[in-house]
Formats: structure tokens, C-alpha cells, sequence
């Protein structure tokens, strides 16, 4: 009988164990799906995803392309000097770069001077993300809209660093910026993003660039990419080819002639108006004599 009583309680035992299991599995796997929900919920909650103001002018007018690899391009292949910049929209020095120096870049684009590429490596910052921010803005850019979407994102590392390229964000500014989403989405879906900025990867290594961001300016490197030594460089690559760096015209008529004319005018009134008092107040005294005057000599005679 004790035999038996033994081998039922270790039945008993087993059942309880193989309950116990089926009890923490089940557990596991509501877990996961309420752990799966909240971050279904997150994903897709909207986030915030700012535009700068200046974005919406700063491309108007100006020549956009890309290049055999699918680098995005601003200005005329046919510019005299091509600037190269190796950059990645998760490093803080090429936000510093897109800050400092970028606008500067454009202007002498708008000039006709520069031709300006832009090469969409990514992983060489600390920010989480750095491929999807890229393919977001390669994406954009087959609507016409790498260029805003490039500012965009760096405006939004500075706003919100590690989250700054979360897809919730990324989805939200597509909208933002005018993005037709399902093609955008497409895109995003497909494998050309990649491609290309796998590509700018590989294009980085080839030029052994030390680090992001790099510039090249006519195929030389900008040893320290600060605004005073990009511009440097772009002088002197005019300076090569026999050409002098485009300087605004100065409208310095419009400013001076108006003053002048309204202050010799004011000043000739003045001295008429002057003129014409001193004389008739001196043309008084003398008429007021002879007036007096001859009344007393005219009984004499």
C-alpha cells in the first residue's frame, strides 16, 4: 500500500509541476501580447515633427538632381566648382556643419559657383535610427523634397535627440513636409533606399574619409570643414579655373539719392524763404523814411 500511496503523490507532484508550467507560459504570452499592444500603441501615436520656416524658400528656384549612385544634387552640373559633403543625419557634427555652414553653401549655389552633393552615409553618430532618417529623406527626395527633408531632420536631432528619428516621428513629417505617403511608404518598403545609402557607405570608404562630416571641394579635401575654410576652398577653386567669386550688388543709388534730393530742396526753400524776409524787412524801414520825410521838406520850398 505505500508503494502504490508513493507512486500516486509523485503523479500528483508531475501534474502540479506541468500545471505550474502551463500556468507561467500562459502568463508569458499575455505579457507579450500587452507588451505588443502598448507598443503598437506608441508606434503609431503621433509625434511631434516641426518643419523649419526657412526650409520653404531656401530651395526655391534652384536645379535638383542626383547623381549615377542616387546621391541628391543641388545646382547646375554645369557650376565650375562641385562641393562634396559626407554626412550623416545621426552625427551632431554634421548637424553642427548643417547649422554653420550649409546656408552659406546654397547661397553660392543660388550664385551659379557651386554644384553641391550630398552623400547620405549613416551609423557614424551616437542616434538611434540613422538608416531610417536616411532612407526617409532618399525617399523624399523621389518627390522633389530631399533638400527640405534634410533640413528637417537635422532641425529635429537638435529638438529631440535619441527620438528623433523614431518612425512615428518620421511618418509625421512626411505629412508635414506635403510627402504623397503611400509613395513615400513605397519607397520605404522597397529595397532603392537601401541600395543607396549602402552605396554612400561604400563611397565614404572608397575616399577613406576620416570621419563625418568630410568635404571635398574639386575632388580635394576641405581639411577642416568650418565655414571659413569651405569658402577658402571654393575661392581657390575659382580662382583655378580664372574666376572671381560672385558679390552682391549694393543698391547704393536707391539709398542716397532720395535723401540728397529731399535735403537740397529742403534747404534751397530755406534760404529763399530767408532771403525774402531779410529784403522785405529792410525794403520797410526805407520806403517808411521817404514817406516821412517828404512831407517836411515839400513847406520849405
Amino acid at each position: 500500500m505505500s508503494r502504490a500511496r508513493t507512486v500516486e503523490r509523485r503523479k500528483e507532484r508531475e501534474q502540479e509541476r506541468k500545471r505550474q508550467r502551463q500556468t507561467l507560459v500562459l502568463g508569458g504570452i499575455v505579457a507579450a501580447v500587452v507588451i505588443l499592444a502598448v507598443l503598437i500603441v506608441l508606434i503609431n501615436q503621433p509625434a511631434e515633427a516641426p518643419i523649419p520656416p526657412e526650409t520653404a524658400t531656401r530651395y526655391e528656384g534652384l536645379v535638383q538632381g542626383k547623381t549615377d549612385e542616387g546621391f541628391p544634387t543641388l545646382g547646375s552640373n554645369d557650376a565650375p566648382v562641385k562641393v562634396v559633403e559626407y554626412s550623416s543625419f545621426d552625427c551632431t557634427h554634421c548637424k553642427d556643419f548643417h547649422e554653420n555652414v550649409t546656408s552659406d553653401i546654397v547661397d553660392r549655389v543660388r550664385n551659379g559657383e557651386v554644384q553641391f552633393t550630398y552623400v547620405p552615409i549613416y551609423g557614424t553618430g551616437s542616434l538611434q535610427n540613422g538608416l531610417g532618417a536616411a532612407k526617409a529623406a532618399i525617399c523624399a527626395g523621389e518627390q522633389g523634397l530631399f533638400w527640405q527633408t534634410h533640413d528637417a531632420l537635422f532641425n529635429w536631432q537638435g529638438l529631440y535627440a535619441n527620438t528623433a528619428f523614431s518612425q512615428n516621428r518620421l511618418n509625421t513629417g512626411m505629412t508635414n513636409l506635403g510627402v504623397d505617403k503611400t509613395q513615400w511608404d513605397a519607397c520605404m518598403a522597397g529595397d532603392q533606399a537601401v541600395s543607396v545609402a549602402d552605396a554612400a557607405v561604400k563611397a565614404g570608404q572608397a575616399q577613406n574619409i576620416p570621419g563625418t562630416p568630410s568635404v571635398f571641394v574639386n575632388g580635394s579635401i576641405v581639411q577642416t570643414p568650418d565655414l571659413a575654410s569651405v569658402n577658402a576652398a571654393i575661392d581657390a577653386a575659382l580662382a583655378a579655373a580664372g574666376l572671381q567669386p560672385v558679390t552682391p550688388a549694393e543698391a547704393t543709388p536707391e539709398v542716397t539719392v532720395a535723401p540728397v534730393a529731399e535735403a537740397t530742396t529742403e534747404a534751397t526753400a530755406a534760404v529763399v524763404e530767408a532771403t525774402v524776409e531779410v529784403t522785405t524787412e529792410a525794403a520797410a524801414p526805407a520806403a517808411e523814411a521817404t514817406v516821412e520825410a517828404t512831407p517836411e521838406a515839400t513847406p520849405a520850398s
